[in-house]
C-alpha cells in the first residue's frame, strides 16, 4: 500500500467548487459517452445530472447529520489524483453506497484505484459500514470493480446493475 497516499475530507467552498469541476468533467468525459450496461441515459436524465436541483440534491445529503454524504478526495505526493462520494447508511444495514468513484485519467492503470478503494473501504469498516454497493456503467468499470472482489447482485429500478462487496469478517 502506498505510504503517500491519503483520503481528504472536503470541507471548504473552494474544494467544493473544485470537486463539482471534476465531478462534471468526469461525467462528460468518462460516464455519459461510455454507458453499455443498463438503460441508456435520456436527455432528461443527462440534464439532470448537471443541474442546480442535482447539486441541492447532493448538497442536502452533505449537510445532513444522520447517514451523511461525504465528499472526499484521493491525494497522493501532494496531488489530487482523484474523488468520490459516497454515503454509509448506518441508520440502516450499513451499505455503503459509492455515488461516484473517479481516478483523474493521468493516474489510471498504476494500481491507485485499488488503493483508493482500499483507504476508503478501511475508513468505512472503522466507522461500522457492513458492505459496499455501486452501480456500473460500462464493462472496463465492471472489470474494475470485480477485481476487488464486488459481484452482481441485483439491477436497480432504471435496470442498472448493482454490485456488492462484502469483506470477509
Amino acid at each position: 500500500m502506498n505510504n503517500n497516499l491519503i483520503i481528504h475530507e472536503v470541507k471548504t467552498n473552494q474544494e467544493l467548487a473544485l470537486f463539482w469541476e471534476k465531478r462534471n468533467a468526469y461525467m462528460r468525459e468518462d460516464i455519459l459517452p461510455n454507458c453499455t450496461l443498463g438503460k441508456p441515459i435520456s436527455k432528461e436524465e443527462e440534464d439532470w445530472f448537471f443541474s442546480q436541483e442535482y447539486i441541492d440534491h447532493i448538497m442536502r445529503l452533505y449537510y445532513r447529520e444522520i447517514d451523511k454524504l461525504y465528499i472526499v478526495f484521493f491525494i497522493k505526493d501532494g496531488v489530487k489524483i482523484g474523488f468520490s462520494i459516497y454515503v454509509t447508511y448506518h441508520s440502516e444495514d450499513g451499505k455503503c453506497f459509492i455515488i461516484d468513484f473517479c481516478i483523474d485519467a493521468n493516474f489510471r492503470n498504476q494500481g491507485l484505484g485499488s488503493e483508493c478503494f482500499i483507504l476508503l473501504k478501511n475508513r468505512e469498516l472503522q466507522k461500522g459500514a457492513a458492505y459496499f454497493a455501486l452501480n456500473l456503467s460500462n464493462e472496463k468499470n465492471e472489470r474494475f470493480w470485480k477485481s476487488l472482489g464486488f459481484v452482481k447482485s441485483d439491477n436497480d429500478e432504471y435496470n442498472n446493475p448493482i454490485y456488492i462487496y462484502r469483506p470477509k469478517m
